[in-house]
């Protein structure tokens, strides 16, 4: 007796395939939902990054670079870009140093090569100079969020006597005359003989009228 064991293993391939392949499908279906998902994720972060560029003390600009550490997790070498430019971000902020105009400008310098990694892993063909010169940033925003910036270095600062409130004396009151001068010393000086006992104050005591009528 012969067998075919081509026609067999055809057969267990197709058994399998029958079996398999929905489940494979499937899977193949998760995965690629999955890969959607974080992809959706990573793009809302960029997107936020970008449309609050001139607004970096903002809650959602915030809230979006520190979702980049999860967001962006991985083992490929863009992606280990993306989180060592943001761990160089964050250390700029940890710097125990003056708001200054320098490192403000390292701030933004920082934040630009990020902005570029990003954009690049997403597959956009930005350039530094596009992410840093296309903004719309009205003046009074940057003023008030410098002012903001600030004013909480100057009260943290007061706070912990670190500083101390400037006071300047700009003018006195006006002066008395020699007049009233005198007379104020002449009544200082009567007040003290008095409480000293050198000088008696002379009291008179006046009988209200028709006492002594009443009194015959």
């Amino acid at each position: 007796m012969i067998w075919d064991y081509t026609i067999r293993w055809i057969d267990v391939a197709i058994i399998l395939a029958t079996i398999l392949g929905p489940i494979l499908a499937v899977q193949a279906q998760k995965w690629l939902e999955r890969r959607r998902v974080i992809q959706e994720r990573r793009l809302a972060i960029f997107r936020t990054l970008m449309a609050t560029r001139a607004a970096m003390l903002s809650t959602e600009h915030v809230q979006a670079l520190n979702a980049i550490p999860v967001e962006f997790y991985g083992n490929k070498r863009k992606l280990k870009d993306i989180t060592d430019s943001w761990k160089l971000f964050l250390d700029h902020h940890s710097q125990d140093v003056p708001t200054t105009e320098v490192w403000m400008q390292k701030r933004i310098d920082l934040f630009m090569d990020l902005l570029f990694q990003i954009s690049q892993f997403l597959g956009y063909d930005f350039n530094r100079a596009q992410l840093s010169r296309d903004i719309y940033s009205p003046r009074a925003h940057g003023d008030l969020e410098t002012e903001q910036a600030i004013i909480r270095r100057g009260f943290v600062q007061l706070f912990s006597g670190e500083i101390a409130l400037p006071m300047a004396v700009k003018e006195f009151p006006a002066t008395a005359d020699d007049e009233t001068l005198a007379h104020q010393a002449t009544l200082q000086t009567l007040l003290l003989e008095v409480l000293a006992g050198t000088r008696v104050i002379k009291v008179e005591a006046q009988s209200p009228k028709g006492a002594g009528s009443q009194l015959g």
